[in-house]
């Protein structure tokens, strides 16, 4: 056995999604890293997928070819089973909720507000003409609304992701921390206490288990709590520096099978 996993008691692999599991370069989860996901049911292993998006942003590939056990969903604002059983939930405040949809009105820029099942999008005209332009796939298939039907004041998102110029993103950090998007000019608000690790910490609770028996898969910077408290931490190649050096172990790209090569080293499979 490697020696990463000597006195290592792992039940259950955790994957980020975006550059992890999804490659970015040919748009799809590789075929090596679903057969290495299904070889890890084979053996017992819970499979959680903990990721920014919610149940709404996940395509058939990992909801019905991985189908995991588990979703940490934006962020750890949401816990949820297979069947979409909530375990727990943290969404905005209305005040939170309130200053972000006035503050990207004002800069004229576009926010996709996140619930478990759909999400909503506003924008003016200039605005959605760049979301389309960085990501095509993000409002595909997507809810809309305009200004006489605010879903915000019917209910408050899980999640918040904002996109806009400079100044937009440096108001926001004034009030919120963030987490940028590699592949648009977006970026995922953050909120205090919610990350991943807080809402995996709950799920792992009720599975009577804890940090010491996950392997965590990531490669930014909302991955960094988990990567580091896991009992193995994979990085990813494509992923972040820093997240590398906190990393127990870096695979190669996700693109060149990164996940599968990881868990056979390993020898988690």
């Amino acid at each position: 056995m490697s020696m990463l996993c000597v006195d290592k008691d792992i039940k259950a692999a955790v994957f980020d999604v975006d550059g992890t599991l999804y490659d970015y370069r040919n748009g799809c989860v590789p075929h090596s890293a679903i057969d290495a996901v299904a070889r890890l049911k084979e053996k017992g292993y819970f499979i959680i997928v903990a990721t920014g998006r919610t149940m709404a942003m996940l395509n058939p590939q990992i909801t019905e070819e991985l189908a995991p056990d588990y979703y940490i969903l934006s962020n750890g604002a949401l816990v949820s089973d297979r069947n979409s059983l909530i375990f727990f939930s943290n969404p905005f405040s209305r005040k939170e909720t309130d200053f972000l949809v006035d503050l990207t009105n004002a800069y004229g820029g576009a926010m996709i507000l996140k619930y478990q099942n759909e999400n909503c999008i506003y924008f003016d005209y200039e605005a959605g003409r760049k979301l389309w332009d960085v990501g095509p796939g993000m409002v595909e298939g997507q809810t809309y609304f305009d200004e006489k039907h605010k879903t915000h004041n019917r209910k408050l998102p899980i999640g918040i992701s904002i996109y806009g110029d400079g100044e937009l993103k440096q108001e926001i950090q004034k009030f919120f921390a963030v987490d940028e998007f590699k592949d648009a000019h977006g970026i995922d608000v953050m909120r205090e206490g919610v990350h991943k690790m807080a809402g995996l910490k709950r799920l792992l609770k009720g599975l009577g288990l804890g940090p010491e028996n996950i392997i965590a898969f990531g490669d930014s910077g909302n991955d960094v709590e988990m990567i580091t408290q896991a009992a193995i931490g994979v990085a990813m190649g494509n992923g972040k520096k820093e997240l590398q050096q906190a990393a127990d172990y870096v695979s190669p790209c996700s693109w060149e099978d990164g996940i599968a090569e990881a868990l056979h080293t390993l020898q988690l499979i």
